[in-house]
């Protein structure tokens, strides 16, 4: 099994390792706030407790020449880690299928019995 350090631990080593680039830091142990509300604006409120990291495509299928027959759709991620509601955030190639074109994608979304809450993001030039 991992070593899972206490949190108290993770905040010293965070203060640690930012106090030797940052003239004043400040770490502390807090309840998660609402991430649902501004700043954040993510599609849960919490984290959920169940942390799944989990790569969907990747770079064999852009290297040598983009395979476009490879098309994931987002549904289908709690169904891969069985973590229902699965909350996905973080960054990614977008959907070109959608967007005609190859685009960034900031993922934010829920995915809990099939149905969607969708607050992704794309950009395209």
């Amino acid at each position: 099994s991992l070593f899972l350090p206490s949190l108290e631990s993770v905040a010293e080593a965070l203060k640690d390792g930012l106090s030797e680039t940052f003239e004043t830091v400040e770490v502390s142990v807090v309840d998660c706030p609402d991430l649902t509300q501004k700043p954040f604006s993510l599609a849960s409120q919490g984290l959920g407790g169940s942390p799944t990291i989990l790569e969907v495509g990747g770079v064999p299928f852009l290297m040598p020449l983009v395979d476009r027959s490879k098309v994931y759709d987002f549904k289908d991620m709690n169904k891969v880690t069985g973590v229902n509601p699965a909350f996905i955030i973080g960054a990614g190639a977008g959907p070109f299928t959608y967007a005609g074109v190859n685009c960034e994608l900031v993922a934010n979304l829920v995915v809990k019995d099939g149905e969607v809450r969708q607050l992704s993001q794309i950009a395209k030039l």
